[in-house]
């Protein structure tokens, strides 16, 4: 990257990602605090939030120095190599609660997932750029993204799976797919729901389901979480109770609640104004994203952002839909905030992406006067 589009860092998109991470730790801090009150840094999700956001922010500013031009070029073996993973999870993967989510590195835990939804936008972006997309295009680029939902559906990680899905139909769209194509990929995919939960879907989340349909039912099983989730956010008032209250709390025995249900806990801890504030950070985020995609110097550094920010702006508007009682409990992260190591430095890569492609984009003529005084 030259010197001058070195410079051309966007530094919204940074304040937005910056300013949920440290929320994040926040949070974590707060959560962890309650077993150690007044040394909330002193080890513990805390000290390993920080940490992580640290690594992130490195991630981030790394990325961004790169030409991301140089992913067009390796497209088709980050591709492979994301579904090798997927297919290695499933197989010697660590078993948690029933999934193989993670490969075992050491002492570390990866979640190739994550990885994937990068690598499939990378190769879909790859396929589209440049071309006219017809239905046959379409198809064949969300038949890229197929095999990955797939083997994402079958770990089970079903709110993963439909976060890639709705990136790929937004790159898809974005690259300018018929919309009557489009219109038909829904309607069949809603036609065939009925098909899935019958044969393909587990008993837990039949369940799930069951009491999204019916919230006053099992209200001390499985039910809780959700139940509590929403007492959290529904009483803590404009600026809730404060990171680090000793009180008892409402998410005490919600054992996710660092990270299925990280927005109920801001909720708690910051009130409506903490959740608010998460809303305007990812907002802030969505804009510079798109703005990137808007503005970049070719049709695959578009795509590329336009799915990247889709992807981003699609979890955490499903993790908040979970946690207000909007949609089935999926068990899907807020990205840069909850708890996950693989999760947070994912979508910080993701962030790197996006200001490498902003940097990219033709200078403005105020930028090149700047350049040329300064040379």
């Amino acid at each position: 990257m030259n010197s001058v589009a070195a410079r051309r860092i966007d530094p919204w998109l940074l304040a937005g990602m910056a300013g949920l991470l440290l929320l994040g730790v926040g949070i974590a801090a707060s959560v962890g605090g309650a077993d150690s009150p007044g040394a909330p840094f002193e080890g513990g999700p805390g000290a390993r939030q920080l940490l992580l956001a640290s690594a992130g922010l490195g991630i981030a500013f790394a990325a961004s120095m790169v030409d991301y031009r140089l992913l067009r070029r390796h497209a088709l073996w980050l591709y492979l190599g994301a579904l090798a993973l997927l297919v290695a999870a499933l197989v010697v993967g660590i078993d948690i609660h029933g999934s193989r989510r993670w490969l075992g590195i050491g002492a570390a835990t990866v979640q190739p997932s994550e990885l994937a939804k990068i690598a499939v936008l990378v190769m879909m972006s790859t396929i589209l750029a440049g071309r006219r997309v017809g239905a046959g295009l379409t198809m064949l680029a969300l038949g890229v993204a197929a095999p990955a939902i797939a083997l994402i559906v079958v770990e089970p990680d079903t709110g993963t799976a439909l976060v890639l899905a709705t990136g790929s139909l937004a790159l898809v769209v974005a690259a300018g797919a018929p919309w009557r194509v489009v219109a038909s990929l829904l309607i069949a995919a809603v036609a065939v729901v009925p098909l899935l939960l019958a044969v393909a879907v587990p008993d837990y989340q039949r369940e799930r389901l069951a009491v999204f349909v019916d919230p006053a039912r099992d209200p001390l099983g499985s039910g809780f979480n959700v139940r509590q989730a929403e007492v959290a956010i529904s009483t803590s008032g404009l600026t809730g109770d404060g990171l680090f209250n000793e009180d008892e709390s409402s998410l005490e025995h919600v054992a996710a609640r660092g990270s299925d249900f990280a927005f109920a806990q801001v909720g708690e801890d910051l009130g409506l104004a903490g959740n608010v504030a998460v809303l305007a950070l990812f907002g802030l985020v969505a804009w510079r994203g798109f703005e990137a995609a808007r503005a970049a110097p070719d049709a695959f550094g578009q795509l590329l952002a336009a799915g990247l920010t889709s992807i981003v702006v699609a979890q955490a508007a499903l993790h908040v839909a979970v946690n207000v009682r909007l949609f089935p409990a999926t068990g899907i992260t807020l990205p840069f905030v909850s708890a996950g190591g693989t999760s947070v430095l994912t979508v910080c890569l993701i962030v790197g992406l996006l200001q490498s492609i902003a940097a990219q984009r033709p200078a403005s003529s105020r930028e090149q006067w700047t350049a040329v005084r300064w040379r």
